[in-house]
């Protein structure tokens, strides 16, 4: 979705890329903290994949990371989702966990870029890839606070009932969005 030549998305490699994740700031300190302390060690073990939002400043300096998105597998209960979504499926459903989304503040507001929807479609676009290779039919996320719902719900998440800060989606869904966003 990025129009911008200059902006790419590239995946948290602690071993081979040089990126330096401290000058991030999204305005919310554990948010930054987790990018520079925690983020390399999550993608080591394997808990997480990382995915940065970068824009090259010029052919002398190293990218700059204006976002990021944290996406890890997970199980779901099957009684933490509505029954439609539940009905016939496992105890526990497979699935992935938006587990973080950040965007610089440098970029917040922008209306014509929309860079946390393009944060959002990126995710699901990872989620639906790993989805199609390995299975999954669910996608969770929870929501910081919320403030947050309206933003999360007006890209196709939906409340579980259980968790008022838990949102969910079906990757079939996913699937419908990325096609509206022409992925």
């Amino acid at each position: 979705m990025t129009t911008d030549a200059s902006f790419s998305f590239l995946r948290l490699d602690p071993g081979s890329l040089s990126l330096d994740l401290t000058t991030f700031d999204c305005g919310v300190d554990d948010y930054n903290q987790w990018l520079a302390g925690s983020a390399a060690s999550a993608v080591r073990s394997g808990t997480a994949a990382v995915h940065l939002l970068v824009r090259d400043e010029n052919a002398e300096s190293s990218p700059r990371v204006l976002g990021y998105i944290a996406i890890a597998p997970t199980a779901v209960a099957r009684d933490d989702l509505p029954g439609a979504v539940a009905r016939g499926m496992p105890r526990m459903i497979p699935g992935y966990l938006l587990a973080k989304m950040a965007l610089d503040t440098s970029l917040r507001g922008d209306r014509q870029m929309r860079w946390g929807t393009q944060l959002v479609v990126e995710a699901l676009r990872r989620i639906v890839h790993a989805a199609t290779s390995g299975g999954g039919r669910v996608i969770v996320v929870d929501a910081d606070n919320d403030g947050l719902l309206p933003f999360y719900r007006g890209h196709s998440f939906l409340p579980t009932g259980v968790d008022p800060l838990r949102l969910y989606m079906k990757v079939a869904t996913a699937r419908s969005v990325l096609d509206q966003h022409g992925h």
